[in-house]
């Protein structure tokens, strides 16, 4: 099973987030982040266990900010981690040692 916090659901398959920050785990594969309440920071699992992996987040509000960071670093992950419109949207692949931007729809 999987672990839950209170303010995160699973709907068809998508982790709806809209806590203040949010660790994500290497299955977290599919985002949905509402800031609407407040700043939203999403950290990207570890490399090592995110190795072969494809994460897709979608701000789908933003009266705040939806950053996404590196684990590693505590930095957001390029132009691309500053997700301020409504869906603005990323996929990003781990190497296992660096993180690529596959595509992006941010503003």
């Amino acid at each position: 099973a999987r672990d839950r916090i209170d303010a995160e659901s699973l709907v068809g398959g998508i982790l709806h987030i809209t806590v203040a920050a949010y660790q994500m785990k290497p299955g977290d594969q599919l985002l949905y982040a509402d800031a609407t309440d407040n700043v939203v920071v999403l950290t990207l699992p570890d490399m090592a266990e995110a190795m072969g992996k494809f994460y897709f987040i979608q701000a789908i509000d933003v009266s705040n900010d939806v950053s996404v960071m590196v684990k590693e670093t505590a930095t957001e992950i390029g132009t691309y981690g500053d997700m301020d419109a409504t869906d603005d949207h990323a996929l990003f692949f781990c190497t296992g040692r660096i993180w690529i931007t596959v595509f992006d729809g941010v503003a």
